[in-house]
């Protein structure tokens, strides 16, 4: 499935190269905002239109509240959304790398991880807007925590900060007799899994889930990482899977699946199975997950909360190591053919700030956000406030270091599609970890190479 997807998606960026690689090289040299020749897109009444397309489930997401808000703001601007829907980021990308090849009309682009938006950069599609900062007098560092700047300029503003945690189920914690964790090991996280996980009945129930993305869920131990944290070094010159925290993530997954104290994986492809039902459906006790889960976790009307959830930080490898966690963030960019790209950097910064906390939905990467306010306003406005445990969250917040990585390569698809077929080998088919961490080491250190 993967080395499906991928040659599709090599397929649309090749297209995409022709069509947009040659007509505009806003991502490496432009340095200019200029709006293009084009007419800008108006209505009869003389707003301008942007297109802003996103994965999120408009209704649940409240995108409503923000087109509402931002509009009443700006009456000269009107927003329409394109969205895959469903929260499904990655029919998202085919989407807009569909509308870059199809000439089709684009403002504003949303990516819901830094490998999106530095794969889109690398083929010109991304406007700079460093201009659009300079003219508004404002410091990137002081406004925004996650940074965005590839190349010596910012192509992109962070929407909402993901950290990640652990969300466990409070019944089956209480049932196992286990106190909520506030500072852990992997190794004390896998007992607690063995602990919480009931496999006797009609109903089996596993102590955990690993969902099937490779960052993070096979560099588990990478979190624990300052520097070099990711399947290539930081200055994007060496394969890194020959460390002693890739083992150790290989080891723990390898652990879980033969221990049964996790979904087994097998299950999880062959089902194709998601971690929002496995959570939500008592399927699995507790899950490593974004912030994005806290408003979920509290209840919607398609999905209403049937028990509380609490939250522990990342476990660590060493019991000496410091609580931490990675920070990442969506990136909201302006397309580089946008005909209104003065209008589109108007509501990027606008969503941005103000945006993200009238939605109610989650934690915003704006320095300026009151941490508390924003948590009482996700928490309150879910169906059911009473099952988020507000303490053990701000607890999170506060007693972990939050770690912002670099932008990952261009070519990240590629090396995570290495590790994943390996990982697939070692799962799957007996593959030894040595074997696994030398073969992967050895492929993506060809694939470095090539991009040298």
């Amino acid at each position: 499935m993967i080395k499906k997807w991928l040659s599709s998606s090599l397929l649309a960026v090749m297209v995409i190269v022709l069509l947009v690689g040659c007509g505009s090289n806003a991502g490496k040299n432009s340095g200019t905002n200029a709006e293009t020749n084009a007419p800008k897109t108006t209505t009869k009444s003389g707003q301008t239109t942007l297109k802003v397309y996103t994965w999120y489930n408009l209704e649940n997401e409240k995108f409503d509240v923000i087109k509402a808000e931002f509009e009443k703001a700006h009456p000269d601007i009107k927003i329409e959304y394109v969205s895959a829907g469903d929260n499904n980021s990655n029919e998202h990308v085919k989407k807009v790398d569909l509308a870059a090849a199809s000439n089709e009309d684009m403002d504003v682009i949303m990516f819901s991880s830094p490998a999106h938006y530095a794969q889109r950069l690398a083929l010109g599609m991304l406007e700079p807007l460093d201009d659009y900062l300079t003219k508004d007098g404002l410091d990137f560092e002081e406004e925004y925590s996650v940074d965005t700047k590839v190349n010596g300029k910012y192509y992109g503003l962070p929407g909402k900060s993901v950290n990640f945690f652990v969300a466990i189920n409070e019944n089956h914690l209480k049932e196992a007799n286990l106190p909520v964790p506030t500072d852990w090991t992997w190794d004390e996280f896998l007992e607690y899994a063995a602990k919480m996980t009931k496999l006797d009945g009609e109903k089996k129930r596993y102590g955990t889930y690993f969902h099937t993305w490779v960052n993070p869920y096979l560099m588990l131990a990478n979190s624990n990482e300052p520097n070099n944290s990711y399947l290539v070094t930081d200055d994007h010159k060496s394969a890194n899977i020959d460390t002693s925290s890739i083992r150790k993530s290989l080891e723990i997954r390898l652990q879980a699946d033969q221990d049964k104290i996790a979904t087994p994986y097998a299950e999880v492809i062959s089902q194709k199975l998601n971690y929002r039902p496995q959570y939500f459906n008592e399927e699995a006790s507790m899950i490593l997950t974004g912030t994005f889960m806290i408003p979920e976790v509290g209840g919607t009307d398609k999905v209403p909360a049937t028990f509380k959830t609490v939250f522990a930080p990342l476990p660590k490898s060493n019991k000496e190591d410091h609580i931490t966690s990675d920070i990442t963030s969506d990136l909201v960019t302006v397309y580089s053919k946008s005909k209104n790209k003065e209008a589109a950097y108007t509501f990027v910064r606008w969503f941005t700030t103000e945006g993200i906390i009238v939605q109610g939905r989650n934690i915003p990467s704006w320095k300026k956000a009151n941490m508390e306010d924003v948590l009482d306003t996700i928490i309150d406005a879910t169906n059911n406030p009473e099952m988020v445990d507000k303490e053990s969250a701000l607890y999170f917040f506060n007693e972990s270091k939050m770690i912002a990585r670099p932008n990952p390569p261009s070519y990240t698809a590629e090396v995570e599609a290495v590790l994943q077929d390996e990982f697939d080998l070692m799962m799957l088919q007996g593959q030894s970890i040595d074997d696994t961490i030398q073969n992967a080491q050895q492929k993506i250190q060809k694939i470095v190479d090539s991009y040298q």
